[in-house]
């Protein structure tokens, strides 16, 4: 990431409440800013929120409830994802609202917002993260493309700037998601986001397979379910990661063969990453930066319905970075582990 430069504001940090990604890929522009003497103050809810309060204990703590979307429990969200807008747009408006009394209240000098819509003001500097600036639809629906895209862009116009969690060249990570940009404020590819630094040492692989849960319900559990149940059919071991940094309790009665953890620090994950023979996760755009910096390949199985990461999943397949299967059709016991 490119280093923050004359920052020393008091500095309001909104990262999108949809699973764990967006949160984990603010803990760098967080670590930057305080580095920079900044006085840093964080806006979230649920998992987000619980979990950098474990990473940032020390901060001040706002919880600033978000839209969240219901996802269906089959392989496509589109139908869900549209009943859902006109709820989304007022909650957008909710949230803009909160977002200025925080500001007028907290005497905040800066905004970063990471995806969420209505965190800007026009009273500060406001900046805006997504790689998703070319937003994937399925195919029976790609006449929304331009709509929804467009929508998208009228909420990031709001905002002063934008950054960009990619490089601007090859070799991209997002691919079609963030380029070309072609959003009319200013613009900048930060590079990778990640709460790691370099690349991880080579360790003995006692660790047969790693499983890094993530997303929203009723897809987390659901697979979190299908790992469980076909446990059973494997001799090696099991590290299951949930991404439940809120939650103390761990699934009752699952083969004895899998070790679960609801939440682990940063050095905990990247020992256990290198002790791995093979690594199995989502194909959230945050998770591949992570695995990215620590040049270690995963078997991705993306959200079902989550264009985004199916997108991602095919393209970082093509570029051969990962493999990945849908879903419906993974089997534990077919994935191979890497030598």
């Amino acid at each position: 990431m490119q280093k923050i430069k004359e920052l020393k504001k008091n500095v309001l940090i909104c990262p999108l409440n949809w699973g764990l990604g967006h949160a984990t890929r603010c803990v760098p522009i967080i670590r930057g800013l305080l580095e920079s003497g900044d006085n840093v103050i964080i806006a979230a809810d649920k998992a987000p929120l619980a979990f950098l309060k474990k990473e940032f204990p020390n901060l001040e703590f706002i919880k600033l409830p978000g839209f969240e979307p219901l996802y269906s429990k089959g392989n496509s969200q589109v139908f869900q994802l549209l009943k859902s807008i006109p709820n989304a747009l007022i909650n957008f408006n909710k949230e803009h609202k909160a977002l200025e009394k925080i500001v007028d209240d907290y005497k905040i000098d800066l905004v970063i917002s990471d995806n969420r819509f209505g965190c800007w003001s026009k009273k500060v500097h406001s900046i805006y993260i997504t790689h998703q600036l070319n937003i994937q639809v399925p195919k029976f629906f790609k006449w929304t493309s331009p709509i929804i895209n467009q929508l998208h862009k009228h909420y990031i116009k709001k905002y002063d700037e934008l950054w960009i969690p990619d490089v601007e060249n090859e070799p991209s990570l997002s691919g079609k998601l963030s380029h070309p940009a072609n959003v009319k404020i200013k613009t900048k590819y930060i590079g990778f986001l990640s709460r790691f630094s370099s690349e991880i040492k080579d360790e003995n692989k006692s660790i047969d397979y790693l499983v890094i849960l993530s997303g929203p319900e009723p897809q987390r559990t659901i697979f979190e379910d299908i790992i469980i149940k076909q446990a059973n059919d494997i001799q090696g071991n099991i590290v299951i990661l949930r991404a439940k940094p809120e939650n103390e309790q761990i699934p009752a009665d699952a083969p004895k063969n899998i070790i679960f953890f609801n939440h682990v620090d940063d050095e905990t994950f990247v020992n256990i990453v290198a002790k791995s023979k093979n690594i199995i996760c989502r194909g959230g755009y945050s998770s591949l930066m992570d695995l990215t910096i620590l040049n270690r390949n995963a078997y991705l199985v993306p959200t079902p319905g989550q264009t985004e990461q199916e997108y991602l999943a095919e393209y970082l397949t093509e570029k051969g970075l990962f493999n990945y299967c849908k879903q419906k059709d993974f089997k534990l016991k077919n994935v191979k582990i890497n030598s």
